[in-house]
């Protein structure tokens, strides 16, 4: 049984909804997974850009993943902002990246290297955004392309 307390989590990321989602998320694993065997509560925020977080919070930014090709503007200025104000207030912070089921796990590593005495267990066996087996990966016959789908024709007439 844990006995330690669980430090805070704060989540900052733009859109604000996919940061929200995430608290949501983990709240949601902690009430199935960690709180039952704890006698601790445990708080995850989701604060707006304008709102205070709680000072002995981990602060944690979801960054954009590299490979999004449409990156909005708006968001990589807010996130430099957010990092500009955390480096002015000398708080130290991690920097998530990727697809949110990607940060989803970097947190819980982060989690389990930062505060070690806590069970993180918990974080990883219930990735709300792990691919399902039932998902298909986009394969070939699925990308649309005109000169991929007449490359795979000719390979069915050669093959026939």
């Amino acid at each position: 049984m844990t006995t330690l307390p669980y430090p805070t989590v704060v989540l900052l990321g733009q859109p604000h909804a996919l940061s929200r989602s995430m608290a949501h998320a983990l709240l949601q694993a902690w009430e199935n997974g960690a709180s039952k065997c704890s006698e601790h509560s445990w708080q995850c925020l989701a604060p707006k850009a304008n709102e205070t977080w709680p000072q002995e919070a981990l602060v944690y930014v979801l960054g954009q993943d590299w490979l999004d090709s449409d990156c909005d503007p708006a968001i990589a200025l807010q996130i430099s902002a957010w990092r500009e104000r955390l480096s002015e207030q000398q708080r130290p912070y991690v920097m998530l990246y990727g697809k949110p089921s990607s940060q989803w796990l970097q947190l819980a590593e982060s989690l389990k290297s930062i505060a070690p005495s806590s069970d993180w267990n918990w974080i990883a066996t219930q990735n709300p955004w792990k691919p399902s087996a039932r998902m298909r990966l986009k394969g070939c016959e699925q990308c649309d392309d005109p000169e991929c789908e007449q490359a795979l024709f000719a390979q069915l007439k050669r093959a026939s």
